[in-house]
């Protein structure tokens, strides 16, 4: 098996040679996940969705019990998160596989031939379930998809629709569609989900987009609160129009991203209109006056790692804008001024994140007592600002150069030591303690990652550490 080869080496000195020496083992990982996703999903022929239902701490299959209604871990709870995301990994992931270092060309042939075979089925399994709900994907539902979500005994609440307005499920799902129907070469599909994804981002903009995602984790509660308003639907969007930019593209596409970007700089990134907070703190959420959401003990909160996944997308997309040749000049000033306050950004929220003792970065942070709030760790927003640190070397000048390197080292080496699972395919624990021991805390479902954060955040990892001078 693949995963013989990996070796878990770790980043000694912060160096560009350095950085790069660990890309055979990161692309060894990506392999192993592959292999892993696609054998879970022969092993169950009349199974048309992703499935990557295992513990990442016993590896062991999560049983879906005889009564369904209390089923939120087994086969008949269908995560649209999950299928979405995972379709979007899958058509990245094929499109990688010519660069793989670490195959041959027949087992890069082998592998894309069954990923494409198995990403078709799930696109046409995931079409039949969206047309089934007026055009809409939803947080969670069943086999035959049927939309639930969980009452305060944690059994199934059945529901007939969804809003009219998109929601979270969308906005992931009119990713994947997007991703899966250009790589499958269905020119109708995608248009269909250039439709769908227009809708999404014109609800994201108008505030119309409803919230489906209900939590597993306590310390980590989901709720609608009026007058909170998030940055995540314009962050996730962004991931969006990057990949519509590089399918087909149009000003449209970069003029919405400039416009998102743009969004959450001023509202959510602390440039001296905070008094009390650091330069360059990431709130997350703010009140409708743009002022930092206090909660009632006066705390800010800041998700570090949601700050730097914002950088990785702004800086993916802004990549694509850089190559585009009918930039305008708002835009150029845009690429200028990104340039130089996104690794300004990444260093304040990587220093307010990063458990250095330990290693991970922790879920929430007080941004007034300049405490955490919760000291857990989840797994993603390791490769994902392995990303963003990539791709700032390549839109920055040399004064950030060697912080940007010791932070990937930093995260490399964090999540070789305490979130890869060497038992598991290398799929990586969800969740590690402030002790630096896997916890069994969900942070968003509990599906394994199915190469989304861990699989599309490494390719750009590695392509741009590839392309770094």
């Amino acid at each position: 098996m693949i995963e013989d080869r990996y070796e878990g080496r770790l980043i000694e000195s912060a160096t560009i040679d350095e950085v790069r020496a660990v890309i055979p083992d990161y692309e060894i990982m990506l392999v192993s996940i592959l292999d892993a996703m696609l054998e879970r999903y022969r092993r169950d022929p009349g199974y048309h969705f992703i499935d990557t239902k295992l513990s990442m701490l016993t590896g062991e299959d999560f049983p879906t019990p005889a009564d369904d209604s209390h089923d939120y871990k087994g086969k008949t709870a269908i995560y649209g998160w999950i299928q979405g995301r995972g379709l979007e990994a899958l058509a990245g992931h094929i499109r990688w596989l010519p660069e793989c270092s670490v195959l041959d060309e027949a087992g890069k042939r082998q592998r894309i031939e069954g990923l494409t075979a198995m990403m078709a089925e799930v696109f046409d399994q995931m079409e039949q379930v969206r047309a089934a709900n007026g055009g809409r994907v939803w947080f969670v539902f069943d086999r035959t998809g049927r939309l639930f979500d969980l009452d305060d005994s944690g059994r199934r609440r059945y529901f007939g629709s969804t809003a009219p307005a998109t929601s979270s499920g969308d906005r992931f799902y009119s990713k994947g569609m997007l991703a899966a129907a250009a790589l499958l070469g269905r020119p109708a599909k995608v248009r269909e989900a250039m439709d769908y994804l227009q809708v999404v981002l014109a609800d994201t903009v108008e505030r119309r987009g409803g919230r489906d995602r209900f939590s597993f984790d306590p310390k980590n509660k989901v709720e609608s609160v009026p007058g909170k308003l998030g940055h995540g639907g314009f962050m996730i969007s962004l991931g969006a129009l990057a990949l519509a930019a590089e399918v087909a593209p149009a000003e449209a596409w970069f003029r919405l991203s400039e416009q998102f970007i743009r969004y959450i700089l001023d509202r959510h990134v602390n440039a001296g209109q905070s008094k009390g907070l650091q330069p360059y703190d990431f709130v997350e959420c703010i009140t409708a006056e743009r002022k930092p959401w206090r909660e009632s003990d006066g705390r800010v909160l800041s998700d570090p790692g949601h700050c730097l996944e914002f950088v990785g997308l702004a800086a993916k997309v802004l990549l694509l804008l850089r190559a585009w040749p009918h930039r305008s000049s708002n835009q150029r000033a845009l690429l200028q001024h990104c340039a130089d306050v996104l690794p300004k950004v990444f260093g304040r929220n990587f220093e307010n994140g990063f458990a250095c003792k330990v290693g991970g970065i922790i879920k929430a942070f007080d941004l007034v007592g300049r405490t955490p709030i919760n000291s857990d760790m989840p797994w993603w927003s390791l490769p994902e600002t392995m990303r963003a640190g990539a791709e700032l070397l390549l839109m920055s000048d040399g004064e950030s150069r060697q912080r940007l390197l010791q932070a990937i080292a930093d995260c490399s080496n964090a999540f070789v030591r305490n979130f890869v699972n060497r038992k598991v395919h290398l799929m990586a624990y969800q969740t590690v303690s402030a002790e630096g021991k896997p916890v069994d805390v969900i942070p968003a479902t509990p599906d394994a990652d199915p190469g989304y954060h861990t699989g599309l955040s490494i390719i750009d990892f590695i392509r741009c550490i590839r392309a770094v001078a």
